[in-house]
């Protein structure tokens, strides 16, 4: 009652097939939450550049033009690696043949990315600060 028959005409079973339909949403949700990330950043990017831009660049936010460039490509590049992990998760889940195995973490990634900017970020104030 409770098996059907897949692509390849094997029978499969219900709650095995609902588990792989929440799995998938479980992968565009997460996708999704990636995109609003990435949007964050690039936002967040935009917002530290035009502020620079409107300072004339004559305080200590004239690093933070490269701050700002740092965090579009760091919100562009999330989601590039947000939808290339999304596909590589989706092959997985439809290939019985590819067994699971532990991945790296894109918000582990993400979050270095950040550290290492926010590092080169305060570097470059501290310099400012000691020159004046």
């Amino acid at each position: 009652m409770g098996e059907q028959s897949d692509k390849s005409g094997k029978p499969s079973d219900t709650s095995t097939e609902l588990a792989k339909e929440r799995t998938h949403n479980a992968y565009e949700r997460t996708l999704m939450a990636w995109i609003r990330t990435g949007l964050s950043l690039i936002g967040f990017g935009i917002g530290i550049f035009e502020v620079t831009e409107r300072t004339g660049g004559t305080t200590i936010f004239r690093s933070s033009k490269l701050v700002g460039l740092l965090f579009v490509i760091l919100g562009i590049a999330s989601v590039v690696m947000a939808i290339q992990e999304n596909k590589m998760d989706h092959e997985r889940l439809l290939n019985p043949d590819i067994t699971y195995s532990k991945k790296s973490s894109l918000g582990i990634r993400v979050g270095y990315a950040l550290i290492g900017i926010g590092i080169l970020a305060v570097i470059h104030i501290i310099y400012k600060v000691v020159k004046r």
